[in-house]
């Protein structure tokens, strides 16, 4: 996951590309274009890590297959990951 500077970097990289480019037509200022692009991506991965704990607590119910060595447990997070993702409309 980004840091708040990282995404702070990266959205005002963003503007500004886009705003030099002049591939879109903007209403607004590259900074406040970069603080929406920052607001979303943080939201973005706000709801990453709420998918993230959510499958944690799925994991915690296959932990005896786990040690027992019965499922490879990153092949299981990712499996259910993808399935809660897709179950809340969220593109990974």
């Amino acid at each position: 996951m980004l840091t708040a500077a990282q995404t702070e970097r990266l959205s005002t990289e963003i503007s500004k590309t886009l705003s030099q480019e002049g591939q879109v037509e903007m209403h607004r200022s590259p900074a406040e274009i970069a603080q929406v692009i920052a607001a979303v991506v943080s939201a973005n991965m706000d709801e990453e890590r709420r998918i993230n704990a959510e499958c944690d607590k799925v994991m915690d119910q296959y932990a005896r297959e786990i040690d027992r060595g019965a499922a490879d447990p990153h092949k299981l997070f990712l499996m259910i990951k993808r399935k809660i993702a897709k179950d809340k409309g969220f593109v990974l």
